[in-house]
């Protein structure tokens, strides 16, 4: 296969991923939009209050760093890896950095005056759900134990794109016969 074959295969990947990746975030914020308030015992999107906001900006952004990463992946990896097929993990873990760390989502007022702060970790929640959709693996199938565990390490403590790389390729073939 010639360069300029591959060159343009994985242009095609990479911007079919943009594609699945903003749809889906979209997909998540819809169906996220009514959120359940512990204080107020009720959801909070139902009384007519917008929770959160989706800055187009950032995540335009977003999908242009992960852009920039595959395509470093790809590179640096040469012909260690096949040229459009990096692993979903990889790709999963890119992704899942890439929303969570570009601050997208923006809670609205009446959520910024609360004492509990429930909903301040929507970004993280959000990337997490768009990696667990990459690897297709529905996260409900897997022990909460270990999605708390990802999602506490994720908000709280170091890691990059390479360490979840390396969590959701483990995941995904540990998890991907589970019923």
């Amino acid at each position: 296969m010639s360069l300029d074959k591959i060159e343009e295969r994985i242009a095609s990947f990479i911007s079919n991923i943009e594609e699945a990746v903003v749809s889906k975030y979209h997909d998540i914020a819809v169906h996220k939009q009514k959120l359940y308030c512990e204080q107020l015992k009720s959801d909070i999107g139902s009384k007519g209050k917008v929770v959160y906001r989706i800055n187009q900006h950032s995540l335009i952004d977003a999908c242009s760093e992960m852009k920039n990463d595959i395509l470093f992946l790809l590179k640096r990896r040469g012909k260690l890896i096949d040229p459009i097929k990096p692993s979903r993990g990889k790709i999963a873990g890119i992704i899942a950095y890439r929303l969570a760390k570009n601050h997208i989502i923006h809670l609205c007022e009446g959520c910024m005056a609360c004492t509990i702060q429930c909903a301040t970790r929507l970004n993280v929640e959000f990337a997490l759900r768009c990696a667990w959709n990459y690897i297709g693996i529905n996260y409900l199938r897997i022990p909460s134990e270990v999605r708390k565990e990802l999602f506490y390490s994720f908000a709280y403590r170091h890691v990059n794109q390479e360490t979840l790389g390396l969590v959701f390729d483990t995941i995904f073939f540990a998890y991907k016969d589970a019923t």
